[in-house]
């Protein structure tokens, strides 16, 4: 009996040190991906900072414009101008397509 809970005490330690492990790798990988994950929202604000500058400087702009301007896609110029629209930022004129345009509210 003595020989049996011996063994199962080793292969419960075994098992809380492997876990132990894989806590840790685990916490160094969401600790990186949050740094990361803080980084590109940094790098987003820093680009939409940059998108009402352009308005305020140019009075309007479009998401051509914007695209250009941080040599992005223009459905990630779209997102931006988006949230830059939902958080009070611009205003959207025109109903849809390659018219319509932005300007600071």
């Amino acid at each position: 009996m003595w020989v049996w809970l011996s063994k199962k005490q080793k292969e419960a330690q075994e098992e809380v040190e492997k876990l132990k492990k894989e806590i840790k790798t685990a916490e160094d990988d969401f600790g990186e991906l949050s740094d990361y994950n803080k980084k590109v929202a940094g790098i987003k604000e820093q680009r939409k900072q940059k998108i009402l500058s352009h308005i305020k400087e140019k009075g309007k702009t479009d998401a051509g414009k914007v695209s250009q301007l941080l040599d992005v896609s223009r459905y990630t110029a779209f997102r931006y101008l988006d949230e830059l629209e939902k958080d009070g930022q611009i205003e959207q004129i025109g109903a849809m397509g390659r018219g319509v345009e932005y300007k600071a509210k």
